[in-house]
């Protein structure tokens, strides 16, 4: 399945993707729990009175430790998913991402240093974050020296941060493997464009062997927590405080009020409403995100999302 060939009609993308899902074969348990949950989703969303049913009954009972969203499944359709996320992050209202990017924006514009300012994004994905803080940035025409690394271990969706980026001009983006610090600072030297981007595979559990302590300026996490299980969450976020003395995690938590926007929002689109109302049963409610973001900072968001910023 590739993009240039998913079909341009509701109904028939949700008949390619029940095929793809029927034609799997699972590793585990929990992925053929995955599996079995997409199906059903996929089924529910040809009607909506039968997504009804599974929005207000089935989705109640669903595991969310054992869930796995559609372009976790079907990495093809990554780009697809990754398109239609950028274009509602995009979008004034709600705002979705706008609270992390106000942050990082003012963070990059008033912190005062000599060297190049580092900052990392671990679980990257379309860097569309990313993209509006360098919009952002370049708007207050008075741009300092900046690094940011973007760490995703998919190539597809390496490959979609690339070229979501790409429109921004003055701006030199690099892809990476397994990048080093050594290696990062000799990007760094001979860049001469202001901002640089590096976009690379390393696994964010091991960065360790390749990065120093407080490597950088700032470590951060968008819409990315959820897919991990509790105890990786745990361990991501300590481990961020590893290489930076300020962290910024930014995430959905369980808030019904935006179930029925999203469906609407996302009804055309079959890859991302599974995506985004997957992701909403991921999600931690109000205590279990306290709880994971101890001695930070905390808002909570009425379109569902969270920020948490730790400083040393």
């Amino acid at each position: 399945m590739s993009v240039t060939t998913f079909p341009n009609t509701r109904d028939e993308q949700i008949k390619l993707i029940l095929s793809e899902l029927g034609n799997l074969h699972p590793k585990s348990d929990t992925e053929k729990y995955a599996i079995e949950q997409n199906i059903l989703f996929f089924k529910s969303i040809q009607s909506v009175f039968s997504y009804s049913r599974w929005l207000y009954g089935t989705r109640k009972h669903i595991r969310s430790k054992d869930l796995l969203e559609i372009n976790e499944l079907l990495p093809d359709l990554d780009e697809i998913f990754h398109a239609k996320m950028a274009e509602i992050e995009r979008s004034a209202h709600p705002g979705i991402i706008r609270p992390i990017v106000e942050y990082v924006t003012e963070f990059a514009t008033n912190i005062s240093q000599d060297k190049r300012l580092r900052i990392a994004s671990l679980g990257s994905g379309s860097m569309e974050v990313e993209r509006q803080i360098i919009e952002q940035l370049q708007k207050t025409k008075n741009v300092k020296p900046l690094t940011i690394v973007g760490f995703d271990v998919s190539s597809n969706t390496r490959a979609f941060a690339e070229k979501n980026l790409s429109v921004l001009t003055n701006v030199r983006i690099v892809q990476e493997i397994k990048l080093t610090e050594e290696k990062l600072a000799v990007l760094e030297r001979e860049t001469q464009e202001l901002i640089l981007v590096v976009i690379s595979d390393n696994d964010i559990f091991a960065l360790s062997s390749y990065f120093t302590p407080h490597a950088f300026d700032l470590v951060i996490t968008a819409l990315f927590l959820h897919h991990l299980n509790e105890v990786d969450r745990i361990r991501l976020v300590e481990q961020m405080r590893t290489f930076a003395s300020r962290t910024l995690n930014y995430d959905g938590y369980k808030n019904e009020i935006v179930i029925p926007i999203l469906s609407m929002i996302g009804w055309n689109s079959p890859v991302f409403l599974n995506a985004a109302i997957f992701s909403t049963i991921r999600f931690p409610d109000r205590a279990e995100t306290l709880r994971l973001h101890t001695d930070t900072k905390i808002d909570f968001y009425g379109h569902g999302h969270y920020r948490a910023i730790f400083s040393a």
